[in-house]
């Protein structure tokens, strides 16, 4: 699937829609007879120009409404992060705004056209089709700042990764370092896309696997679950509340070794958070780097978890297990899975 905003087109500024309606004017052929009288010839000439320039501004700013997808109708998780980069209602406030601005701009060609047809000599007719650019003009320079909102939105919406929200979601959550890209590089059954959310400098990995019949997508989110709540800032805060809507099962991973630096009870401590920001979530905690722990750490980390699903993801040791509890919970979770 292609996420929503992915296919906007590029957004005109204001003085590029008015040149382009100017050019387009300038451009246009009108076929004359010979024998027409002058001031008809005016007129027909005129008229095609504000045309012209009708088609060029109007039908572009609606063009422009049309190319943002239904903000009602589009999925929370793009909504979610539509408000985080945007503001939905800055958004909804734009369009409202150039769909109107499109309409004025319409009145004001139909407005032209009455007036050409009052025209008694070429040079009136001529002064209708100017009254028309200029009202037009005023009223695409009026509409600039929304063009440039919405040419903004597009920047930042665009290059979202995939994220298909229908298909179950595994989120991993966990330290750095844990193994959680090794595990969804492990099992994705294709190479994981990998790109940059606008509130993290780090990418985002999204890989798709088939545990039994169903495809499910993971994605680990470095930056966002990768630390305590009192480091994020109120932007990766929305964004949590984004990947809440997207998320079916949360997969904490807890390196038993703790190689990454991070000591058991801080895993724990994160573990806490983040069961606290996806209350009602399934979670389901693995230790990993099980090779690499010695038997009292492992002991340490069954006192704080519980008995847990032990992996060895970058041996590819106990991903068999990993697949079958991840299916298990989504079946339990979903039961038309």
């Amino acid at each position: 699937m292609r996420q929503p905003f992915e296919q906007m087109p590029t957004i005109l500024t204001a003085e590029e829609i008015i040149n382009k309606a100017f050019k387009d004017a300038e451009k246009v052929e009108v076929v004359l007879p010979d024998k027409l009288p002058a001031l008809l010839k005016g007129k027909r000439r005129e008229a095609a120009r504000i045309k012209a320039g009708e088609q060029a501004s109007a039908s572009y700013l609606e063009s422009v409404v049309k190319s943002v997808p239904s903000i009602e109708e589009i999925h929370p998780f793009y909504r979610e992060l539509l408000e985080l980069l945007v503001g939905v209602a800055d958004a909804k406030s734009a369009l409202g705004r150039l769909s109107r601005a499109a309409r004025i701009i319409r009145e004001a060609a139909r407005a032209g056209s009455y007036n050409l047809r009052d025209s008694r000599t070429p040079t009136a007719a001529g002064k209708a089709r100017r009254a028309f650019f200029g009202r037009m003009s005023s009223l695409v320079r009026r509409a600039g700042d929304d063009l440039l909102l919405i040419a903004a939105l597009r920047e930042k919406m665009k290059d979202l990764p995939t994220a298909d929200p229908s298909v179950p979601t595994i989120v991993f959550a966990g330290y750095p370092g844990v193994g959680k890209s090794t595990i969804v590089k492990a099992l994705s059954s294709a190479k994981p896309e990998t790109r940059t959310y606008p509130f993290t400098t780090k990418e985002i990995i999204i890989g798709h696997a088939k545990i039994g019949h169903m495809t499910v997508q993971m994605v680990d989110t470095p930056g966002i679950l990768d630390r305590p709540l009192a480091k994020r800032s109120q932007t990766e805060l929305l964004a949590i509340t984004a990947l809440g809507n997207l998320t079916s099962i949360i997969a904490f991973i807890v390196d038993v070794s703790e190689a990454n630096e991070f000591s058991l009870k801080s895993q724990k401590s994160l573990y806490g958070e983040v069961k606290e920001m996806f209350s009602g979530r399934t979670i389901i905690v693995f230790f990993n780097k099980i090779d690499q722990a010695i038997p009292e750490q492992l002991e340490s980390a069954e006192a704080l978890f519980g008995k847990c699903d032990r992996i060895s993801a970058l041996k590819g040791e106990g991903l068999d297990v990993f697949q079958e509890r991840i299916g298990e919970a989504i079946r339990e979770s979903s039961p038309a899975a």
